[in-house]
């Protein structure tokens, strides 16, 4: 779908133009090529060339066969179109014209735009205008297959069209125009800033059906730009760096994902070291890239423990995951998705995201020579993750911080996310407050995302769906209570005890929100509603945000709930020894380490907006991703 910041006119004063540029390439799995173009007005007026109404006209093709739309499976094989004038900042409102971008350019489609030469692009109040074009491949899995491409600039819309075809219709050279070109492999290999200075190497880790190159890229921008913003001085002096190796590979097992990319950052250190002063690391994964980095660091840290060693090696700043499913995925599912995942629908991935024991697991990697063998026997992956010696290592960051959706996220929900133990009491007066302020100002359309947020219980089983229509209503809704009790945070529990317990019990006090829907969530991947231009151009006007953002400390844990595997609760409650899992995991993270939890509410798909897949068609997630960087990289982290 295309959206433009345009009043589109197809009218032409002439049949005649002149051709300016003529590109052609070709984009495979996560592939970017990013343009920036400058136009030089004077230089176009002395070279004879008028741009009518102060506007050049740009035609894009997918050249791919059109028998190729209907492929999913094996594709999309479709071409993201994105362009941003010279001045657009989407923090800041935007008035005029100049914004284009088209969702998903099908094979054998053409998709028309305007570069408006007006103060949008103006570059410093001289007589040159920039725009910058990304061209982004919107495979998912498909590892061999690219995509061909044309554009041309043209002074009108029929030149551009035509000299696709038309070969004979040559290109004008001018000074007045400018076209410079960044590739997937430059994009992601830039220098720092300052190469005399010390250098913070930062790592993005993409999640499962996703990609480097094109699908963390904006976050990536976000985090250069918030540190570029500093004065020199304080400048976080970064270098941006992501595995590509890992794309197409999401099946594989996040021990295999996290050695690829352990083994990757360890060659980027010794190159980096190289050339530069390194002295700061710090880690930013999306989805199954959280644990994939957390992977990454526990080898690290028994293959080349002298990368963290605390007097000479690299010093832990940020270690940040977005929707992540640190506890796995099966508390959360549906019990047929769960049997699909352990049948192997996902590979490896989704047995290790089933909290599967594994057996035969070789010691390399995740104990070092001090270690026994024996403690990581019948483990599941993810509870290896927070065990020595990497738990060294994940205490001495500056900084770790999960984000997670409150709402739409059937993919990764806010409970694995959120590290199981959040302040349900806190959350619950925010929804109070926020669905009182609603239904005053609103039409009733935000009182229906208001009513998701608060706590996330531990997934019920389909058994207690059917109980629903046999059991009082009195006692339903203290069952929906319980789950929130026991992950309740202790000082918030305590504050709470003045309470009587039957206003505790209240479904008045908590109000659950509505579970994410796992296939509405996949679906969304696909037709999630685009944003408006008033959301693009007005901040104002965006209703997502952040609705809690707490440090929470190893104190504030509750005293263990699951503690005997008795054979009598595994027959009562078939879901015991998996919540006893997740209990186990959540408390390794967070027994000996201070969290900062961050929980926003978006609009669908959230899961990909969290982290802004695409610059403006996941933009419902610019608040995360600006939250991210100016906290952690910015001018925020600098004052702390």
């Amino acid at each position: 779908m295309a959206i433009k910041l345009t009043e589109e006119n197809d009218t032409e004063s002439s049949d005649s133009g002149i051709l300016l540029l003529r590109e052609t390439g070709s984009l495979g799995i996560g592939d970017v090529n990013r343009y920036k173009i400058i136009v030089d007005k004077n230089k176009l007026l002395s070279d004879g060339i008028e741009c009518t109404d102060d506007t050049l006209y740009l035609e894009f093709k997918n050249q791919e066969s059109a028998l190729l739309r209907p492929l999913w499976i094996t594709g999309p094989y479709s071409i993201y179109v994105e362009i941003t004038p010279n001045n657009y900042d989407e923090r800041k409102q935007f008035i005029g014209d100049g914004i284009e971008f088209m969702s998903d350019l099908k094979p054998d489609e053409n998709f028309k735009a305007k570069l408006y030469l007006n103060s949008n692009a103006r570059v410093d109040g001289t007589s040159c205008y920039a725009w910058k074009i990304d061209l982004i491949a919107q495979f998912t899995v498909v590892t061999i297959v690219r995509l061909p491409f044309v554009f041309t600039l043209a002074t009108t819309y029929k030149t551009a069209k035509h000299s696709q075809k038309d070969k004979n219709i040559e290109v004008q050279q001018t000074d007045g125009l400018k076209i410079s070109k960044l590739d997937t492999e430059q994009l992601w290999n830039l220098p720092p800033p300052f190469p005399d200075k010390p250098v913070h190497l930062v790592i993005i880790t993409h999640g499962i059906f996703s990609s480097i190159g094109g699908d963390m890229l904006c976050l990536k921008d976000t985090i250069e730009r918030a540190s570029n913003f500093l004065p020199d001085d304080n400048n976080g002096n970064l270098v941006i760096r992501g595995y590509p190796g890992n794309v197409g590979k999401s099946h594989k097992g996040i021990r295999h994902l996290g050695f690829k990319l352990a083994e990757y950052i360890i060659d980027t250190i010794d190159k980096l070291q190289q050339q530069f002063t390194l002295t700061r690391i710090s880690f930013v994964g999306h989805s199954l890239g959280g644990p994939v980095q957390a992977m990454a660091i526990h080898y690290i840290s028994v293959e080349r423990p002298d990368i963290f060693d605390k007097t000479t090696g690299l010093t832990p700043v940020n270690f940040v995951a977005a929707a992540s499913p640190f506890l796995g995925v099966i508390g959360d599912l549906p019990k047929y998705i769960s049997i699909v995942l352990d049948i192997g629908a996902l590979g490896q991935t989704g047995r290790d995201l089933t909290l599967k024991r594994s057996y035969f697991l070789p010691s390399k990697g995740i104990v070092n020579n001090d270690g026994s063998h024996d403690r990581i026997k019948s483990k599941p992956i993810l509870e290896l993750l927070p065990k020595h010696p990497a738990l060294e290592v994940f205490q001495r960051f500056k900084c770790r911080t999960v984000y997670a959706n409150v709402a739409f996220d059937g993919i990764v929900p806010l409970r694995t996310a959120a590290l199981l133990y959040l302040d349900w009491r806190g959350l619950s007066d925010v929804q109070q407050v926020r669905s009182e302020n609603n239904a005053q100002s609103e039409e009733g359309v935000e009182e229906q995302k208001g009513s998701s947020l608060g706590e996330i219980p531990e997934s019920s089983s389909d058994n207690k769906s059917i109980l629903q229509w046999l059991l009082p209503q009195s006692l339903i809704k203290k069952e929906k209570y319980k789950p929130y009790v026991r992950t309740q945070t202790t000082s918030s529990v305590e504050s709470a005890s003045s309470d009587s317990n039957n206003n505790s019990d209240s479904p008045t006090t908590f109000k659950p929100p509505k579970k994410a829907n796992t296939l509405q969530a996949a679906a969304s991947t696909i037709s999630a509603p685009l944003p408006g231009m008033s959301y693009l151009v007005d901040p104002s006007s965006r209703t997502d945000r952040i609705i809690h953002d707490k440090v929470y400390t190893p104190e504030e844990l509750p005293d263990k709930h699951y503690k005997h595997k008795k054979l009598v609760k595994k027959i009562i409650y078939p879901n015991y020894s998996i919540h006893m899992k997740e209990e186990r995991i959540a408390r390794y993270w967070q027994e000996t380490m201070d969290w900062r939890k961050v929980i926003v509410e978006l609009q669908p798909d959230s899961h990909n907006n969290i982290i802004v897949r695409r610059r403006f068609v996941n933009s419902f997630g610019w608040i995360v991703v600006n939250h991210i960087a100016d906290e952690h990289f910015g001018s925020k982290a600098m004052i702390e």
